[in-house]
This record gives structure tokens, C-alpha cells and sequence, in this order.
């Protein structure tokens, strides 16, 4: 896995279609995730024994799940260049610039919600706090004219780092429900890499499974 594919006009003569229906065929694969597009440097096979990611198509954000329920604060926000790993999840290049937000989710005046967000500059340009606030996911659709298609979700159990400690008034002891997102745009660019972290009485996860 993770080999690279030759390019466009390779693979549309040695499967006899043409650049434009090799190019949609090529956005769906990487929209189920298994390619992965880094510019600059092609389009790789996913390595599936390091991630394995059910999809789901139905995504909202907290602030329209939980609406007036919910108040946002902003604990940072700032740019940074992603390292390998990040690179990676975002399907763009190491050294790459990205937002790097962390938000703690007030849930009827509860601390309920740590999320750990990670965006391409590029692909969601002029993010302003204001938009953190309120819904990042509302000034992508509305502001900037994007659909938000798909996620690959992963939901584990962990323990409240020193943080999360803090701000939520948690033991070493207790217990969050971890849910590990890549979120991908209509037009098959991901816009999002990240983690939240949800106190376990305040979490409820719904998905659809098909079989293939």
C-alpha cells in the first residue's frame, strides 16, 4: 500500500476512457478514501492496515446537533505547518500551512466537548474567530459555497489529558468517548482533520452501515 499511481493519461489509455471519466472515477476513490492526494506529489493507495475508517454521510457540527444548547470557546487559534502525519490526513504536503484550532462545547452550560481541529489554509480560506464561535461548518456552506460530502469516523474510549482535565473538572480516572474524523468537501478536497473528545453522557452517535 501507499504506492503511487501513474498519471492521468497513463491510466485512461491502458483502461481505453477518456481524461474527464478517469478523473470522476479517480474523485470518488479518493472521496471513500482509498486514495489519498498529496499536490505536488500524486496520487497514493491508502494503507488500510494502519486505517480503517467506516463513512458516513450525514454531517451536521455540534453547533446545528446541539443548537441553542451550545455556546463555543475558543481555548486557541493559530496556523502552524503540518508535520508527516498530518500531511497525511489532510491530503496535502508536509510543511504545508493548516489552522490549528481547540475548542471546548459548552452543552447547557456544561463543559461537554473538547475538539482538536486541524484545516487547510487553502481550501478554507479567511477562517476568522467570529466563525469558530458560532459554526465553521455554516461559513463553509454559506459563506463559501461548499457542500460537506463525506467523513471517515473512528470512535474510541480514552482518558482526559491534563487539558481536558482542566477545563472539564475531570479526573485521571474518568472517561471521554473519542470520535477521529478526516472530512471531505463535494469537490473531493478534505477540509478537516479532527478529534473531539465527549463527556460519555452527553455522547450519541448514530451512523448506516451498507454492505458492499
Amino acid at each position: 500500500m501507499n504506492a503511487s499511481l501513474p498519471d492521468g493519461k497513463t491510466l485512461a489509455k491502458e483502461f481505453g476512457v477518456s481524461l474527464m471519466t478517469l478523473k470522476r472515477a479517480l474523485d470518488m476513490l479518493v472521496v471513500e478514501g482509498y486514495l489519498i492526494r498529496r499536490r505536488g506529489s500524486g496520487t497514493f493507495v491508502r494503507d488500510w492496515k494502519s486505517v480503517q475508517m467506516p463513512h458516513v454521510y450525514t454531517l451536521n457540527g455540534a453547533t446545528e446537533d446541539y443548537g441553542d444548547k451550545l455556546t463555543t470557546e475558543v481555548v486557541s487559534f493559530d496556523v502552524v505547518r503540518v508535520d508527516a502525519q498530518l500531511a497525511e490526513k489532510l491530503s496535502i504536503n508536509e510543511n504545508d500551512f493548516a489552522y490549528r484550532i481547540v475548542r471546548l462545547r459548552h452543552i447547557d452550560e456544561k463543559p461537554s466537548i473538547m475538539e482538536y481541529t486541524y484545516m487547510p489554509l487553502d481550501v478554507v480560506p479567511n477562517l476568522k474567530l467570529n466563525h469558530l464561535e458560532s459554526s465553521i461548518y455554516r461559513y463553509i456552506t454559506e459563506n463559501l459555497g461548499r457542500k460537506i460530502h463525506s467523513a471517515f469516523v473512528k470512535v474510541t474510549g480514552v482518558r482526559p489529558n491534563e487539558l481536558e482535565a482542566e477545563k472539564m473538572s475531570l479526573k485521571e480516572s474518568d472517561f471521554l468517548m473519542q470520535v477521529e474524523q478526516v472530512v471531505s468537501l463535494d469537490n473531493c478536497k478534505v477540509f478537516e482533520y479532527s478529534i473531539s473528545r465527549h463527556l460519555p453522557e452527553m455522547f450519541d452517535f448514530e451512523t448506516v452501515l451498507f454492505k458492499q
